[in-house]
């Protein structure tokens, strides 16, 4: 084989040929699940950080790693931008989502998810790139050769179905093989797109970008473009508007309602942005009754623009400003 680039295609192509449906997809990228506050400071920066040069730059927003793993990961690999081979892996699943504070466990939390995707062959054509069979932390073993990639077993790496107790262990250290990439992957000609779960936290995400980058990004985010990118497990905003001078919003609710059931603060606060008129409603021990909540608003937020914050346990679930002249 001649080159680096030949190898991928070919690799690619063979590795395409074995899986079907959201695998299939995923032969042709890599990912990196963070926090929103986090994915804003990776857009500002334009890379992707290892954690210690993040950390050095003040730039980990939202540290939502397991405590317990990152004390037994090296310094030295903590130096890398990492990725993985395939999103919701057993960390997003333990990570995502807006979770009842007793769910919470080794300060693993990750309320409002952005997960970026990079080109699989432009990344690995990078010099320095290194790749493992498993999860750092558990010493795996680490490849520098793209040749190796012919060692890894895809079966285990994209597996994401029911598998006998006896076999966890080594299928769950398999989903979390990762990509290595010396202290910084830059953005430019390596990112395929920007996901996020829902058309509320798309606003928000674009809300908070700063004016110079939402010009650059706002077309390479997604809602949730293909099947399985996140766990949804978790109560979040869907979607939000006013219609008639009244709020709307839908929630996409917990998958186990008992864990979530009035365990939650929720904050909505709007504020008239012309005449800074505010107003607040509070509700403690909480969960939404049904998937859509509606609040008439009082005649000072009639026919104007509205900035709208809703909190969970006092993170931030969606923020924007809305035009409140929606008839029907």
């Amino acid at each position: 084989m001649n080159s680096k680039a030949d190898f991928l295609k070919e690799f690619q192509n063979n590795l395409s040929n074995h899986f079907h449906g959201a695998q299939n997809w995923w032969t042709n990228y890599l990912f990196h699940f963070t926090d929103i506050s986090n994915a804003l400071s990776i857009l500002e920066h334009q890379a992707l950080l290892s954690r210690n040069e993040a950390n050095r730059l003040g730039l980990m927003k939202n540290d939502n790693a397991n405590d317990n793993v990152i004390a037994k990961t090296s310094q030295e690999h903590q130096e890398y931008a990492r990725l993985y081979f395939a999103p919701s892996t057993p960390t997003q699943y333990n990570n995502e989502g807006f979770k009842p504070k007793n769910s919470i466990q080794y300060n693993a939390h990750c309320p409002m998810p952005v997960m970026f995707v990079f080109h699989f062959s432009r990344v690995f054509m990078l010099d320095g790139v290194k790749f493992t069979n498993g999860n750092l932390a558990t010493h795996p073993n680490i490849y520098d050769n793209i040749f190796d990639l012919q060692k890894l077993d895809f079966k285990l790496i994209y597996h994401r179905s029911w598998f006998p107790n006896e076999d966890r262990n080594v299928i769950i250290n398999a989903r979390h093989s990762e990509i290595l990439v010396k202290e910084q992957l830059p953005l430019e000609k390596n990112l395929k797109l920007i996901a996020v779960r829902s058309e509320a936290e798309k606003e928000t995400f674009l809300y908070l970008l700063p004016t110079h980058l939402r010009a650059v990004y706002q077309n390479k985010v997604y809602i949730q473009p293909r099947p399985m990118i996140f766990v949804n497990n978790w109560l979040y905003v869907n979607k939000v508007s006013i219609i008639d001078n009244t709020l709307h919003i839908e929630w996409h609710g917990c998958r186990d309602f008992y864990q979530c059931q009035n365990n939650y603060d929720l904050k909505i606060s709007i504020k008239n942005s012309s005449t800074g008129l505010q107003k607040s409603l509070i509700k403690e021990r909480w969960y939404p009754q049904n998937n859509l909540m509606k609040i008439r608003l009082s005649e000072g937020f009639w026919d104007d623009f509205i900035e709208l914050s809703v909190f969970i346990d006092g993170v931030m679930g969606y923020g924007n400003v809305i035009a409140n002249n929606l008839k029907v």
